[in-house]
């Protein structure tokens, strides 16, 4: 089994709790590379997905920082999929649609085998000419056999996951501010390193983790507004 996701969720368990002085370098790619017992290259691309979430800056020729800890505050609630779809002028575009085996960091995050069946589905959602959203989402094959037959261009995941029989329990997420990959700001239609929202969702049904889905949302398009007791 591939040892990146396991670095990159160490480093990041180290950074969220202080392990590393700000101020000061991590230890460089190669003293991760000994600790790990793997390639220079996957202790790079451990930094770089790092750095890509906010937790770690570079300076060239001086190493790589820690940025601080991130503080969870909070509550958000985000629209509905059908919401969303009511609008006249909003459309969601299916970019990929199909059944994949699980890469080890997808196994990892659906508590399931490498190699096991998932379903990912991409899909980008434009209101108007303006691409604001890109959806990444992997499912549970075993739980919904017959998914991909229908029409996810209409219709939400969530309540087709309930009418093919699998209860949805909770829910959790996660809201952090990114730069955006060439692929997304591609997609997007905005420069390259543009600022956006990554939500990350993981929903379970009982104790299983039914999907994962990660949105990026452009930042200059949308707020995120909730209403609680004090």
């Amino acid at each position: 089994m591939a040892k990146y996701p396991l670095i990159k969720s160490t480093l990041k368990e180290r950074l969220l709790g202080g392990h590393y002085t700000e101020g000061l370098p991590l230890p460089s790619e190669p003293q991760l590379a000994r600790e790990f017992e793997v390639s220079r290259m996957t202790a790079r691309r451990a930094i770089d997905e790092l750095e890509r979430e906010g937790y770690v800056y570079r300076v060239q020729g001086a190493g790589t920082f820690p940025t601080g800890k991130r503080f969870r505050q909070g509550m958000f609630r985000v629209r509905p999929f059908k919401e969303w779809a009511r609008h006249p002028d909003h459309r969601t575009t299916v970019l990929r649609a199909m059944q994949i085996e699980a890469t080890p960091e997808i196994a990892i995050v659906l508590q399931i085998q490498p190699g096991d069946p998932v379903i990912f589905v991409h899909r980008l959602r434009t209101a108007g000419d303006e691409a604001l959203v890109i959806e990444k989402r992997y499912i549970n094959a075993a739980l919904v056999p017959g998914l991909l037959d229908h029409n996810l261009g209409v219709e939400s995941i969530h309540e087709t996951m309930v009418t093919l029989g699998v209860p949805l329990a909770r829910v959790e997420q996660n809201l952090e501010a990114v730069n955006l990959r060439q692929e997304e700001a591609d997609l997007l239609r905005v420069p390259l390193g543009t600022a956006a929202f990554l939500l990350r969702r993981t929903t379970y049904s009982g104790q299983k983790r039914a999907s994962y889905v990660n949105y990026w949302v452009r930042g200059d398009r949308y707020a995120f507004q909730d209403t609680f007791e004090p």
